[in-house]
């Protein structure tokens, strides 16, 4: 991503909520915005709120920032030619991870989130919704040691994690750019799968390229799928 914005709360704000939190990991650690930076330079310009239902919602947990997720939603507005939209961070007050595991099971998430999904005043049954944590992820199978992301289709949910997405060492700023850049393709993907049905690839540099196994995967995705159409 290019945008200025995204750049500077990707790198500074993501971790503005995780340093209290025994089972969350936070993302590279960067200086924050120059106070001289005022907020109408950090957002670009916003179109125009759109009329009707909400295409996505991203919903932040409450270890991930709510300005990084309203600033996604204004960018991945602009590219994809949706309504995408940013919530204030969802409580997850009874939330555990599974036994013997620091890792939280997506379901345990998504069952949660039933009733925030169904009072959000601009969802209808088309609207899909798009968890962000730091927390690390699985399913309750744990058919993998860890999950980048979880997809489920019934309740029209994804979930998007960082937790296993740190460079290393991930205090360089090109340790947090490429943070920056796993987490955004992830959620980018969650879009075209979930919403716009893009279909997989087999091409690397594809985003929508799978089977996505390890970090060298996701570096290695394009940044684009077929040509986004503007609406």
């Amino acid at each position: 991503m290019k945008h200025l914005s995204m750049t500077i709360f990707l790198l500074s704000a993501l971790t503005s909520c995780t340093t209290n939190s025994l089972y969350t990991q936070p993302l590279a650690v960067a200086d924050p915005a120059p106070k001289s930076i005022s907020t109408a330079t950090l957002y670009s310009t916003a179109a125009t709120e759109k009329s009707g239902p909400v295409n996505v919602y991203l919903i932040p947990l409450n270890d991930f920032s709510e300005d990084v997720a309203a600033q996604m939603g204004r960018d991945l507005s602009k590219e994809f030619g949706l309504w995408v939209k940013g919530t204030v961070a969802m409580g997850t007050q009874g939330l555990m991870p599974m036994p013997s595991s620091q890792q939280f099971a997506a379901e345990d998430i998504f069952e949660q989130a039933k009733t925030v999904m169904q009072r959000l005043p601009e969802a209808d049954s088309s609207t899909y919704f798009i968890f962000l944590t730091n927390r690390d992820i699985n399913s309750r199978a744990r058919n993998f040691r860890f999950q980048f992301s979880y997809h489920d289709k019934v309740c029209r949910c994804s979930l998007i994690s960082a937790a296993r997405m740190h460079p290393e060492p991930e205090s360089s700023a090109s340790g947090s750019q490429q943070l920056q850049s796993r987490f955004i393709k992830m959620t980018k993907r969650a879009i075209g799968q979930m919403v716009l049905n893009w279909e997989r690839s087999s091409d690397i540099k594809d985003l929508m390229y799978s089977p996505i196994m390890s970090l060298d995967d996701i570096d290695h995705l394009g940044n684009r799928h077929p040509a986004i159409s503007k609406k």
